[in-house]
């Protein structure tokens, strides 16, 4: 114990020998003690100071609403007016970055009616740095994709790997992708658009091209300024339309009556 205790200076020698009649210590003289030879009612102290479970009113707490499904309580953050009713993918790879740039600055900060879904192949996955990068340069809100969160209107999506799509009534929300599929194949076609960007893969230009015949407005980017147009030109063969990045972004605003 005593090795616990702070030493009493020399100088106050008489402070040892009369305790009794030594002042209330100050604030700088406290020091630690064993707890197992301190009076009863300073051991307690501190379990009377931190609150307990039975000061919570459980009464006045609110949760918020779960998405049934379990995947993600985000889910009904978005109210059903809000959420979008349409969406837009934007496929690219390599080269494709400074296009998508070029199309999302040409957004409105507000007012679409729909959603912009940007998919873009990144080595390590760093989608959320392109997050970052994009809010530079649109005006409308940027985020990164999460299952089973609904899509909202005048926002623009950042796809992963493993995100989907999936519809549920007249709304639309995002998934997780199972192995080996497509965001292609859950993409509803009537009313959406998908635009391939330099880099996009043209092995799923197939899938693409189905969309449009069920209904998709599907385009590409123009060979001129496009590092990689194979996508874009298997569109072309196929009678679909291709331009250049302001283009495509002003044919898919006016689609939206924007």
């Amino acid at each position: 114990i005593d090795t616990l205790i702070d030493p009493v200076p020399t100088s106050a020698p008489s402070a040892v020998a009369q305790p009794a009649a030594a002042p209330t210590p100050s604030l700088s003289q406290w020091s630690l003690v064993d707890f197992d030879d301190a009076p009863p009612a300073v051991a307690q102290a501190p379990a009377v100071a931190a609150p307990g479970p039975a000061q919570w009113d459980l009464g006045k707490l609110s949760l918020m609403d779960l998405d049934s499904d379990g995947e993600g309580g985000a889910a009904a953050m978005i109210p059903a007016e809000d959420r979008a009713q349409g969406v837009v993918l934007l496929m690219a790879g390599i080269g494709g970055p400074d296009a998508i740039r070029r199309m999302l600055a040409t957004l409105p900060a507000d007012g679409m009616p729909g959603a912009v879904l940007v998919q873009l192949r990144l080595d390590g996955g760093r989608y959320a740095n392109l997050v970052t990068q994009l809010e530079r340069v649109c005006p409308a809100p940027v985020e990164l994709a999460q299952a089973g969160h609904w899509l909202a209107a005048g926002h623009v999506y950042v796809m992963g790997d493993q995100t989907s799509v999936e519809s549920e009534g007249d709304a639309l929300r995002f998934a997780t992708l199972p192995a080996g599929a497509s965001v292609l194949g859950d993409l509803p076609a009537k009313g959406n658009a998908v635009v391939t960007l330099s880099g996009a893969d043209a092995e799923r230009v197939d899938a693409v091209i189905e969309l449009a015949h069920r209904g998709a407005w599907v385009a590409g980017q123009s060979g001129e300024g496009c590092y990689d147009p194979a996508a874009a030109s298997a569109l072309a063969v196929a009678g679909m339309p291709i331009g250049e990045p302001a283009w495509l972004a002003r044919e898919l605003l006016s689609r939206w009556g924007l």
